[in-house]
């Protein structure tokens, strides 16, 4: 049984001075109510599916995500739909560490323990084995995110060694999510996509040729956005293309973008669009702070679909 205050006070026509401080009472009883109701531990005030309740999925792409202090759950945190680590093979090794340079790795940063182990972990806790809803527990159907359970959140692997000797060894990685299904799969005999909690891109030392070879496919890659009307390729291998604002427009501490520079983006944006893929601008300018919400909001409106941010907070107030 929990006790609770009593609405003792009732507010009287505001034009007498009473009322105001009437509803005051009343809200901080409220108040005072949901805190004991809280803290009595009710199990009809227990929500199953609570992890990431109230975070509402933004297209942030949280870039270089294993620099943040909890990677993964901080860009959770923020609603990101997107978020990417570097991985290394090393040689002798089948394990793959996570890191921006050589120097940065260590055997507890591993893609297994930061990542994929920690992701399931998510995945399960919002899939909870529910009696009234026996049609929703044959496997991890719901994404991550409660607000839109559908959202499938977008892994982006950046190789940093050989391509060709890690791409095989990131697809035995992830035979387990294949095993779960949890990866967004394009079956190209049927021509159909099967999008699923997690949709892994792989970028940097990435061969192409690998990735059109895998069938069904559930490593797709991070296509050439200044290339694509040349590619004979669509969304069912490059759901994404990125490319370097710095090196695209250049950039020195105060930017502006031109209207030919805003143009440049539309027709790229366009380009990629008719192929059914996303844009992503990297290197963007992270400071001064005006300057990169500017090129922030302005690439937003001109159609590029993803914010690359280091910052999250800042990016999530855009």
């Amino acid at each position: 049984m929990v006790a609770v205050p009593m609405l003792s006070a009732v507010a009287r026509h505001p034009s007498d001075g009473f009322g105001s401080r009437a509803l005051l009472f009343a809200r901080s009883t409220v108040q005072a109510v949901t805190g004991l109701l809280v803290q009595s531990g009710l199990p009809a005030l227990t929500y199953p599916t609570s992890l990431t309740r109230d975070i509402v999925p933004k297209s942030i792409h949280s870039h270089n995500d294993y620099w943040r202090q909890v990677p993964l759950f901080d860009a959770l945190s923020y609603g990101c739909k997107s978020f990417e680590a570097d991985i290394h093979l090393i040689d002798g090794s089948d394990e793959l560490y996570v890191g921006h340079k050589k120097a940065s790795l260590t055997s507890s940063r591993t893609l297994k323990s930061l990542y994929l182990d920690p992701l399931e972990e998510v995945l399960r806790m919002q899939n909870p084995i529910n009696a009234l809803a026996t049609n929703e527990t044959s496997g991890l159907i719901n994404g991550v995110y409660d607000v839109d359970p559908s959202q499938s959140v977008q892994f982006i692997l950046d190789y940093k060694t050989n391509g060709t000797s890690l791409h095989p060894v990131v697809l035995s990685y992830l035979q387990h999510y294949r095993d779960l299904e949890l990866l967004t799969t394009y079956d190209a005999t049927t021509q159909s996509l099967t999008v699923r909690p997690v949709t892994v891109v792989c970028s940097g030392n990435c061969p192409i040729e690998l990735v059109q070879a895998q069938q069904p496919r559930d490593v797709f890659i991070d296509g050439p956005l200044l290339n694509l009307a040349s590619v004979d390729y669509g969304s069912e291998v490059a759901p994404l293309a990125s490319v370097s604002f710095r090196k695209l427009f250049g950039w020195a501490g105060v930017y502006d973008l031109t209207a030919d520079r805003v143009e440049t983006v539309r027709s790229l944006v366009a380009t990629a669009h008719a192929k059914g893929i996303t844009v992503r601008f990297w290197e963007t300018p992270s400071w001064p702070a005006f300057v990169r919400d500017h090129v922030w909001t302005t690439l937003l409106q001109n159609g590029v679909d993803w914010i690359n941010a280091d910052n999250l907070h800042a990016a999530s107030r855009i």
